[in-house]
C-alpha cells in the first residue's frame, strides 16, 4: 500500500488494561519522524516514518493506565481457583483400588515466529486491510463495525503468513490497524513486537486435572476425569459471521456452549476402561486466551497417557502390553504395535535414560509416540529419539503429514518439559523467545522416525493429532527416568531470567 506509515502500539502494564490520560502527547509529537499518536481500545498507538521512529515514541509514552481484568491474580491464585472448580470424583472410589492423580498445566504462548502485523486503509467510504487471517469473514464483519462502514465497503486481503498454531484465528492487528488508520486518516502498516506478542497475545488456557481409575481382578473398572480450564475464547466462531455472534452470546449460551461442544467431540478415550466420563469446567477469567494447537485434547488425553502408566504399574504390566489389551480396535493395535517395534520398546538404556510411550485418537486419525530421554540431569532433560506411527486413512500429503506429526512432537518436548507463561499480578513474565522456553534445535532429537500404516478409509485429520501421544510419551519417559511422578507442567519451570519492565 503506497504511503502506508509503519505503526506501533505502546501497551498497558496489565492484560486489557485501559488508558485513562496520555501525559506528555505533545512532547511525543514533536519527536523525529512522528506523524499522530492515537489512542485505541489496546493501548496507545504511534504512527512514525520509520519503524524505529515509532518505536522509540511508543518507548517515550507517558501513560496513565486503568486497572486491567485480572490484576490481582498470578499463578498460585488461578491455580486455586481452577482445582477449587474442578469437580469432586465418585465416591465409590474409596471401596475400591485406584490410581488418584491432580495435574496442571501452565499457559502457553503460540508464539508464531511471525508477530501480529497489518496493512489498513480507513476512508470515509472504504476501508482494505491485508493481515493474515484464519478467520476472514469474521474480521471482516468486526471491522466494519468498529469503523462504521457496511460490511460491503470493508475488503479483506487474506496474506500468507507464518504458521500459528491457532493464533490468527484472531485478528487484533487488522482491527487495531483499521481503527489508527480511521483515526490517524492515513493508511498504517503496524507491528507488534515480540514482548507485546508474549504478553498481549493469545495463550492456551492453563488447566487443572483430576483423575481417578478404579481396578479389581485385572480389569479397570471405571476411569474419571475432571478438567477445569481458564476459559478458552471462541468468538471467532467457526469462521463465518453466525457462530461468531452465536459465540458471544451470554456465558452458557455461547461461548461456553462451543467450549463443550468442542470438549465433548474431540476427547475421547480410546480404551475400554468401563464406565468412562471426561468433563469440562471453565473458569471465565477474562484474559486473552485461544485455540492452541490440539485444544483440549493435548493437556487431557496427556493427563490421562500419564495414569495409563501408573495403572500398568499398580497391574504389574507392561505400559504397552497393557495398552494393547485396553484398546478399542486392530486398527489401534496395529499402530501401536509399530510405535513400540520399530523403537524398539524395552531396550537396555543408562542410568538416568528411559523409554516412554503415549497413545491418541482424534479426527478418524490415531498415532502412538515412543521416546528416549536422557534425565541424568533431571533439570536439564533432553529427548534424544522419538518413534512415530500413524493411521490417517487415506494419504494426501505424506511429507506434509510427517511435519504434522513432528510439529506436533516439538509443541510436546517444549511444553512437557519447559515451555509456559508465569503469570505475576495480571500480566505473563515471559517476552521474548529467550524467556519463553520453546524447544530449540538442541533440545530435539536428532534420531526421530515416522510410520505411516495407509488405511483404506478417508483422510483423517492431522494437524492437531500428533501433540497428546508425545505429551504423554515425554511425561512418562521423564516419570521412568527420573523415578518420579511428575504433577505440575511444564516440569521445570523456573523464572531463569530478569523479566522485561511492564
Amino acid at each position: 500500500m503506497p504511503g502506508a506509515k509503519p505503526c506501533m502500539v505502546r501497551r498497558p502494564p496489565t492484560i486489557n488494561g485501559t488508558v485513562e490520560s496520555v501525559d506528555n502527547e505533545a512532547a511525543v509529537r514533536a519527536m523525529p519522524g512522528i506523524l499522530d499518536v492515537v489512542v485505541v481500545d489496546t493501548g496507545v498507538a504511534v504512527v512514525a516514518e520509520t519503524f524505529g521512529q515509532a518505536l522509540d515514541g511508543k518507548n517515550a509514552l507517558e501513560v496513565t493506565w486503568g486497572g486491567g481484568t485480572v490484576d490481582a491474580l498470578s499463578d498460585t491464585d488461578i491455580k486455586a481457583r481452577l482445582k477449587a472448580a474442578t469437580p469432586s470424583l465418585d465416591l465409590l472410589g474409596a471401596l475400591v483400588k485406584k490410581v488418584d492423580a491432580e495435574f496442571d498445566f501452565a499457559f502457553a504462548s503460540h508464539a508464531p515466529l511471525e508477530t501480529n502485523s497489518a496493512v489498513a486503509d480507513v476512508r470515509s467510504d472504504s476501508a482494505e486491510i491485508w493481515s493474515g487471517l484464519k478467520s476472514p469473514i469474521v474480521a471482516q464483519a468486526a471491522i466494519a463495525e468498529a469503523v462504521g462502514l457496511p460490511v460491503s465497503r470493508v475488503k479483506v486481503h487474506v496474506m500468507q503468513s507464518g504458521g500459528s498454531f491457532g493464533r490468527r484465528l484472531f485478528f487484533d492487528a487488522a482491527l487495531e490497524a483499521a481503527v489508527v488508520s480511521r483515526k490517524s486518516g492515513r493508511p498504517v502498516r503496524l507491528m507488534w513486537s515480540r514482548v507485546d506478542d508474549m504478553r498481549h497475545g493469545r495463550m492456551r488456557p492453563a488447566t487443572h486435572h483430576r483423575v481417578r481409575a478404579t481396578y479389581a481382578a485385572g480389569q479397570v473398572l471405571t476411569f474419571e476425569h475432571r478438567v477445569a480450564a481458564v476459559e478458552t475464547d471462541f468468538r471467532h466462531g467457526l469462521g463465518d459471521a453466525v457462530t461468531a455472534a452465536a459465540a458471544s452470546l451470554p456465558t452458557g449460551l455461547g461461548n461456553a456452549t462451543f467450549a463443550q461442544t468442542l470438549f465433548l467431540t474431540t476427547v475421547k478415550s480410546p480404551y475400554n476402561f468401563g464406565v468412562t466420563t471426561q468433563t469440562l469446567t471453565e473458569v471465565p477469567l477474562k484474559m486473552h486466551t485461544g485455540s492452541w494447537r490440539s485444544v483440549y485434547s493435548a493437556n487431557t488425553r496427556g493427563a490421562e497417557e500419564i495414569v495409563v502408566d501408573e495403572l500398568a504399574a499398580r497391574l504389574g504390566k507392561d505400559p504397552v502390553q497393557f495398552r494393547r489389551a485396553f484398546l478399542k480396535t486392530d486398527r489401534q493395535r496395529a499402530v501401536l504395535d509399530r510405535a513400540a517395534e520399530a523403537g524398539d520398546w524395552g531396550r537396555d538404556l543408562p542410568a538416568g535414560w528411559a523409554q516412554g510411550i503415549g497413545f491418541h485418537e482424534e479426527y478418524k486419525s490415531c498415532t502412538a509416540c515412543l521416546v528416549e530421554i536422557d534425565a541424568t540431569d533431571p533439570k536439564k532433560p533432553r529427548v534424544t529419539r522419538a518413534v512415530i506411527a500413524a493411521d490417517v486413512g487415506r494419504v494426501i500429503n505424506p511429507r506434509g503429514l510427517e511435519a504434522q506429526l513432528l510439529g506436533g512432537l516439538t509443541d510436546a518436548i517444549s511444553t512437557t518439559l519447559r515451555a509456559g507463561l508465569h503469570i505475576d499480578r495480571g500480566l505473563p513474565l515471559e517476552g521474548s523467545y529467550s524467556q519463553f522456553h520453546y524447544a530449540r534445535q538442541k533440545d530435539a532429537p536428532k534420531d526421530v522416525r515416522i510410520h505411516i500404516l495407509e488405511g483404506a478409509d478417508e483422510p483423517g485429520g492431522a494437524g492437531e493429532l500428533g501433540v497428546p501421544a508425545a505429551v504423554g510419551a515425554v511425561a512418562n519417559a521423564y516419570a521412568r527416568a527420573t523415578g518420579t511422578r511428575p504433577r505440575s507442567f511444564p516440569v521445570n519451570f523456573d523464572v531463569d531470567f530478569t523479566p522485561f519492565p511492564r
